[in-house]
């Protein structure tokens, strides 16, 4: 970090204390309650959002509809009730100091969704205030309705301008884009907000398969999860800072209501199947001229004129029953929670079990050869991709005082995955599986491709068959901690200050396994065996502070202003040990002839403020602007800090009283906003560094030094500004 960084820290702390504990009249305040209900049936609406316009007070409802607002002013106030799925509902109330007003509300049903609430980095926010476009996600009913096994399918198809490429393999991750690339060099993907807690998401493997890798996002239990939030590009995550440029993906845990406790028990069972298409395989046949045998004519001889085209062999093991490589998985689950709790303390636990195989299964031939040799079948070359996920999760959130409220948030993960070798890998299954010299010929399949050394048929497969590569195990372990801490403290009617404290906290064990004497016959690393183990501590820390001050300088005028600071704290350290030419019998590093050991540490710190004004005017045009400042360990040392603004407007003209009666049109609201964010260098792309070596001058070895990184003193992010327009009906 800077050394700017810490009098940046210190001058930001001091100011949001400061504008937190002003010194203003007390005034009187007193408690509003009621209960919401569905017009016409009146069966109670739960998680609608009740507050007091103009002010930072505001409850949710409970599965009994009710709510209870504190530290209401005395006065007039608007009262105000939204939720996704019903139209808004308003009601002028009067609050006399002392005395508890009841208050009751019926909202209809409605089929325009103007009016649900957002999380922002400034705090909730009802949607038609913003001029940039989110995408909200109920993860809930998500879950309830389809079948999903990992927080990337939530995402799958659910929100415009967000792809999401599956991976092909049971535990690998989900390649998530949100409005495309915005970088040709550095990383591409969002940003991750857990309950407030800045979250570990492209921290993979230590080792690569050969195509899809792991993801930290995958980690997630898709049945803790309650909403989640789609920020879409730059004009959306200014106030991210950054690495926001991507877009950020804001996700909620599930939380405990008040009320009787309530029980939750789900399963879950089935089989997987690869329903793709793959294209045949062909195969050029012909002669050598003069002669009649058959033989594979490859382009170059057929040119050179050595062989005679006469044929082409048509063959793909995939749909050969005796030789393809895909079976049916299978995955069961089960898990098991509880909610509910009081005004004062709510609570939500849960636990899940999830067990899933993949498609990859051992060709039938293969099970001949290895029950013919009597060699033990090994449960990672049987089915060399499954996993298995434990997770666990406890919410807090409670009512210390009328002014008060605090939450905990920490959930649990422990996984134990295998993965199979893809087609960029030496070893890998793709590579073999297309271009053989097999062939279907009459109903027969052509045997006489063989593996040269030990003579077992190839059947179709390029070099050798998934047998000897599947029996390197390449496999995965995780323990993840996230835990998060939130309050938010409301001194005054007009004034809300919130605080989150969060770790994301990862110990992964990465490990690449091939026994002596196994595995395909490339070269003596695979002949004689070896063995690769990493372990890696990755820590996510971040802080944010911030306080809004709500007024109304006219009764017609709503003003918001918010200040705020964010810090964010990551770090990666890993060892590595790798032994080639294992002796019989054994599998670690530390068996090969030749052990070696690799060390390396990453560090990133990002210090920022902002701030941002909101102005609303009869409740109808919403005008927005904000700057935030940030300070990055990855910047060069004459960089001292970039600057991102951000400036939107949203208008309801349906709301306005010249707008006419349209048949089929009830609503209509035009947004635009502008913005700009960015992407961090790579932590060490700033710094210059050198790499030692013995050099020969005049015939001594002498110790030498070269450059290994010329760095660059003034590095900066790279900077992404969007401009985005549109309307909604």
């Amino acid at each position: 970090m800077h050394p700017t960084c810490s009098r940046v820290w210190r001058a930001t702390l001091s100011l949001g204390l400061l504008f937190g504990t002003a010194v203003v009249a007390h005034a009187q305040q007193t408690v509003v309650t009621g209960r919401v209900t569905e017009t016409g049936s009146g069966q109670p609406i739960s998680d609608v959002q009740v507050a007091i316009v103009g002010t930072n007070v505001g409850a949710t409802t409970n599965n009994d509809g009710r709510y209870t607002l504190r530290t209401v002013p005395p006065g007039t106030h608007q009262l105000r009730a939204v939720r996704i799925g019903y139209a808004e509902g308003k009601r002028a109330i009067t609050v006399v100091a002392g005395v508890t007003t009841t208050v009751d509300l019926s909202l209809g049903k409605a089929v325009i969704e103007l009016e649900p609430v957002v999380t922002t980095a400034t705090g909730e926010q009802r949607r038609v205030e913003i001029g940039n476009s989110i995408s909200n996600i109920k993860a809930a009913e998500v879950t309830r309705t389809s079948a999903i096994s990992n927080a990337s399918d939530l995402l799958n198809s659910r929100a415009p301008g967000v792809s999401v490429l599956s991976g092909t393999q049971t535990g690998t991750g989900s390649r998530i884009r949100i409005r495309g690339n915005n970088s040709l060099s550095l990383s591409n993907d969002p940003i991750y907000v857990i309950d407030g807690v800045r979250m570990t998401s492209n921290q993979a493997s230590g080792f690569s398969t050969g195509g899809n890798r792991p993801s930290r996002v995958g980690d997630l239990n898709p049945e803790e999860i309650e909403n989640i939030e789609i920020v879409k590009g730059p004009s959306a995550a200014t106030l991210y800072g950054t690495d926001a440029a991507n877009g950020v993906v804001v996700i909620t845990t599930k939380k405990g209501r008040a009320g009787v406790t309530q029980w939750a028990l789900h399963t879950e069972g089935g089989v997987i199947t690869d329903r793709n298409h793959y294209q045949t395989n062909y195969t050029i046949a012909g002669h050598t001229p003069g002669a009649t045998a058959y033989r594979e004519c490859t382009l170059p001889v057929i040119s050179s004129g050595t062989c005679v085209r006469d044929s082409v062999r048509i063959y793909s093991p995939i749909y050969d029953p005796v030789a393809t490589p895909l079976g049916t998985g299978n995955r069961t689950g089960f898990g098991l929670q509880v909610s509910g709790g009081t005004e004062a303390v709510r609570y939500f636990i849960s636990g899940d079990r999830a067990n899933e195989t993949g498609v990859l299964t051992l060709p039938a031939f293969e099970r001949q050869r290895f029950d013919s040799l009597g060699t033990p079948l090994r449960d990672y070359t049987d089915r060399p991709n499954a996993q298995v996920k434990n997770s666990f999760r406890i919410n807090l959130n409670a009512a210390l005082s009328p002014k008060l409220d605090v939450g905990i948030n920490s959930g649990f993960v422990n996984s134990d995955t295998r993965f199979s070798l893809e087609s960029n890998a030496t070893a890998g299954l793709g590579s073999h599986l297309f271009g053989g010299p097999g062939y279907r010929e009459n109903g027969f399949v052509s045997t006489t491709g063989t593996i040269p050394s030990p003579g077992t048929p190839l059947y179709g497969y390029r070099a050798w068959t998934p047998g000897y590569s599947w029996q390197e195990k390449v496999g995965q372990g995780v323990n993840r901690f996230i835990l998060g801490a939130n309050a938010q403290f409301r001194p005054y009617a007009w004034l809300q200050v919130r605080g989150t404290v969060g770790n994301d906290q990862t110990s992964r064990a990465d490990q690449d396994l091939l026994l002596r004497g196994e595995g395909p016959p490339i070269s003596s690393r695979y002949r004689e065996g070896f063995a690769d183990a990493a372990r890696t501590d990755l820590r996510n820390f971040s802080a944010d502070l911030s306080s809004t001050a709500t007024f109304n300088p006219m009764p017609t005028v709503n003003s918001r202003t918010t200040i705020g600071t964010q810090y964010v704290d990551f770090s990666s350290a890993q060892t590595e040990a790798y032994g080639q030419f294992l002796t019989q019998g054994t599998s670690t590093a530390s068996g090969g002839s030749s052990p070696q050991a690799f060390e390396s540490t990453t560090l990133q710190k990002t210090l920022g403020i902002f701030l941002e004004e909101a102005v609303a005017l009869r409740d109808r045009l919403f005008l927005t602007g904000a700057l935030r400042t940030d300070q990055n360990s990855a910047f060069g040392t004459k960089f001292q800090r970039v600057i991102y603004p951000k400036a939107s407007v949203s208008w309801l003209a349906s709301e306005e009283s010249f707008f006419p009666t349209i048949r089929g049109l009830n609503s209509l609201r035009f947004r635009a906003a502008y913005g700009a964010s960015g992407v961090q260098p790579g932590s060490n792309d700033a710094l210059r560094s050198f790499d030692g070596l013995n050099a020969n001058i005049r015939g001594v070895e002498q110790p030498t030094a070269v450059y290994s990184a010329v760095g660059n003193d003034s590095l900066r992010p790279e900077r992404t500004t969007e401009l985005e327009a549109g309307f909604e009906t």
